[in-house]
């Protein structure tokens, strides 16, 4: 079972990919990489990441931690950006949080 952390602050969306994933702080102190199940893959993807971060682990690999990242829907409502808002609101309540390690987006 992932630990659960409540999302305090959208710091930026990430623009590679489809799933526009955020980077986010949580009050667990934590930065994470947010992936949201509003996104257009649906929430499916996540549980299929959340299982292969699992058989990594067990295969000795390195994985970041994850965690349940859950987001108010206040975010969606605060947010300037029309297609990041209407993600934000589409994934009120769980997502997935991938903690960042600085430097692995350089």
């Amino acid at each position: 079972m992932i630990e659960r952390a409540r999302l305090t602050r959208y710091v930026s969306p990430f623009r590679e990919g489809g799933s526009l994933p955020g980077l986010m702080e949580a009050d667990d102190e934590g930065t994470y990489v947010v992936k949201f199940r509003g996104a257009g893959q649906g929430p499916k993807v996540l549980v299929v990441e959340v299982l292969c971060a699992g058989i990594a682990g067990l295969l000795g690999l390195p994985v970041p931690r994850l965690v349940e990242a859950e987001l108010d829907a206040a975010f969606g409502r605060l947010e300037g950006d029309p297609e990041v808002q209407e993600l934000l609101c589409a994934s009120t309540g769980p997502n997935l949080g991938v903690d960042f390690l600085p430097g692995a987006f350089d």
